[in-house]
């Protein structure tokens, strides 16, 4: 793909997004939070009409938005020069994303990457939604907070370019509206510069507190150790003779240790997994920002705007990241009861409408997304006594916010909104201790779920929120003492720079690079017959597809056909079974799947047709044994399905697929 091309592609999503903000901006005032609300209504809007008309694969409308978007912007031209400081926060963070997106493209089997790009070409789709899960046909993806991946597809749909693309230019616009919403919020309360690069960066690139002492406990650190390092990942090979002595006091005899990450937002982001935490930082940086602005005393009109928008932030998450539901439950109303605390007035109304509107267009995917998702995975106990995070190993991963919460008492200025701020983050780090999510995972991993996604958020949330108040006072104490517990944090960039060194590095030994392929399927084309192989299939007509290789794990399959842009019959079976709550017919299918590309399924041409299979892949993993089973299965299928050769000879060695002829069920 060239680079020409997904510059123009950028250039053309910033003059929309600028354009969208621009025409909200008389609204809402606020440049930052305008462009936030805008997309945010858009995405919304589009997502309830889809529920009852699809709109289709393309959204012919880009001509006239683009054209609309530049007479606003050099209309609006003044608009955009006092607010230079908010557009260049939204380049940076949307910059800094794509050059880890541009650099490290694939998306491949690690983390959720294929599962992600899964949901995001099943929205490409435009059909009148849900959309159809493009992992078990004829099921439609009606099992997952899939909000974010939809916001992604629509950039892909405006804009005409393809699945991978828009996962990658959605993930850049997430992080860029998040970082000039930070900034937004440390603008209001904070007048004093260097202490709002501190918050902003101590977030985007800063680490945990295990980041900032990660050289006294580990001989060679690497990110995922210093993010990792309780429970189960305490046990190195190369701890220094002090990390032999913490993690020695951090075990206990008879207890495996617990495996307990927290993966701050900083290594979020170079992970490349457009997962819905993204959004889940997303809305807590919005909030925030709009607490920031209604503390500092927003006019009449905007104040009632953005206490609805901040109530909105609250049914937004259940369909975005629905983790992260009762910690922003907390926050938004812990704010309301501040502010009845506080003697204000007027906010109960914009709060019910702005809530009340968000939910009205959730409505429609809310009525199939409870009943399918929610019930089986929604079930919150008590932490076990061996379950329990070791003290020591929590100290060392929240000193830096534990720092800055404690800093909230020297805040003359704002020690009512502080200290609420305070109790806020520490009631939030008391339920992530004591309560956790039961899901599929027990034992040393009972708790793993719940820490990856609960601590990573609050983490960011006493940043975010208590870090601009706090570097805003006029206490040297109080500011001071800030920096000091977060400016360590800011050695995570170092490490971050070595990690992305080491990708390069990890380019010139395989001797082929991804950069620049931004479809996100370089990986799995450097097999030149695997590229002409999807090449192929991706301009033949819509079918259902079986690939081999699955496995109750990440695996690479079913990649060929993902890349394809065709459904699979099975996508990752373990996946799915969760999804679909333990539902049987997963793993009959797996099974059935195996049985037809090892030779024992007993009627592979009957259980092919049945299941409305239009293409079945052979690729070189399928060669097995000399190819033994390959002539058996095309003779038994041969009558209705064509061989199409790609690469070998078809007896020892053959690459291809076969395609279905005729409909798709026998006489």
């Amino acid at each position: 793909m060239s680079l020409v091309f997904v510059a123009l592609a950028v250039v053309v999503l910033w003059v929309n997004l600028a354009g969208a903000g621009l025409a909200a901006r008389r609204l809402f005032g606020d440049y930052s939070v305008s462009r936030a609300a805008a997309l945010l209504f858009i995405c919304l809007a589009c997502f309830c009409t889809e529920h009852f008309w699809g709109l289709g694969p393309r959204l012919w409308v880009l001509p006239f938005t683009t054209t609309a978007s530049l007479w606003l912007i050099w209309r609006c031209r003044h608009v955009i020069r006092e607010n230079r400081g908010a557009e260049g926060l939204f380049a940076l963070g949307f910059l800094y994303c794509f050059l880890w997106r541009f650099t490290f493209p694939d998306i491949n089997s690690t983390e959720d990457k294929m599962p992600n790009l899964c949901l995001i070409e099943g929205y490409m789709r435009g059909v009148r939604l849900p959309a159809p899960d493009l992992w078990l046909y004829p099921y439609l993806s009606n099992n997952y907070y899939s909000f974010q991946h939809y916001c992604a597809a629509l950039i892909g749909r405006l804009l005409g370019v393809g699945p991978g693309v828009s996962y990658h230019l959605g993930f850049c616009a997430f992080t860029g509206l998040m970082v000039m919403l930070i900034g937004c919020g440390a603008r209001a309360l904070c007048p004093w510069r260097p202490g709002r690069w501190t918050v902003i960066l101590a977030l985007l690139v800063g680490g945990s507190g295990v980041a900032a002492c990660a050289r006294a406990l580990i001989k060679e650190p690497y990110s995922i150790d210093m993010v990792r390092f309780l429970g189960g990942s305490i046990m190195h090979n190369d701890l220094t003779p002090l990390g032999e002595r913490v993690s020695g006091w951090m075990t206990r005899n008879g207890v495996d240790p617990r495996d307990l990450p927290m993966e701050p937002l900083s290594y979020f982001l170079t992970k490349g997994d457009f997962h819905p935490p993204l959004s889940g930082f997303l809305l807590l940086a919005f909030a925030a920002a709009l607490m920031a602005l209604l503390e500092a005393d927003a006019p009449g009109v905007r104040r009632r705007l953005y206490q609805g928008m901040l109530a909105a932030t609250v049914p937004v998450a259940l369909i975005s990241n629905a983790w992260v539901l009762p910690l922003q439950c907390l926050l938004v109303g812990g704010w309301y009861a501040h502010c009845f605390l506080s003697g204000r007035r007027g906010f109960a109304v914009p709060a019910l409408a702005g809530a009340g509107l968000a939910l009205a267009l959730e409505i429609p995917f809310l009525m199939q997304f409870t009943q399918q998702a929610i019930g089986g995975n929604a079930s919150i106990g008590v932490t076990g006594r061996d379950d329990h995070t070791p003290l020591l190993g929590w100290l060392i991963t929240f000193w830096p916010v534990l720092g800055v919460m404690a800093m909230a008492f020297f805040n003359s200025e704002r020690r009512r909104y502080a200290l609420f701020l305070a109790g806020i983050w520490a009631a939030a780090l008391f339920a992530s201790e004591f309560l956790f999510n039961h899901d599929v995972y027990g034992g040393a991993w009972s708790r793993f779920n719940s820490t990856l996604k609960w601590w990573q958020w609050v983490y960011a949330g006493v940043v975010v929120t208590l870090g601009p108040p706090n570097l805003g006072s006029r206490s040297r104490l109080c500011r001071f003492g800030t920096v000091a517990f977060l400016l360590p944090t800011l050695v995570f960039a170092y490490d971050l720079g070595v990690q992305y060194h080491a990708g390069l590095q990890d380019y010139a030994r395989k001797g082929h690079s991804s950069v620049g392929r931004m479809s996100g399927a370089a990986w799995v084309e450097a097999d030149p017959v695997i590229r002409d192989m999807i090449s192929e299939l991706s301009r033949r007509p819509d079918g259902v597809t079986v690939e081999s290789g699955l496995r109750m794990e990440n695996t690479d399959s079913p990649a060929v056909t993902l890349f394809s842009n065709k459904q699979s019959l099975l996508g990752w079976p373990w996946l799915e079974d969760i999804w679909r709550g333990g539902y049987s017919e997963v793993i009959l299918r797996w099974q059935a799947i195996n049985a037809l590309y090892d030779g024992t399924l007993d009627d592979p041409l009957g259980w092919l047709l049945h299941n409305n299979v239009r293409y079945i892949l052979w690729l070189p993993r399928d060669n097995v044994e000399k190819n033994a089973h390959f002539g058996a299965l095309a003779a038994r299928i041969s009558g209705r399905y064509y061989w199409h050769h790609m690469y070998g000879n078809d007896k020892d060695f053959a690459v291809g697929f076969w395609e279905r002829t005729g409909p798709p069920r026998g006489p």
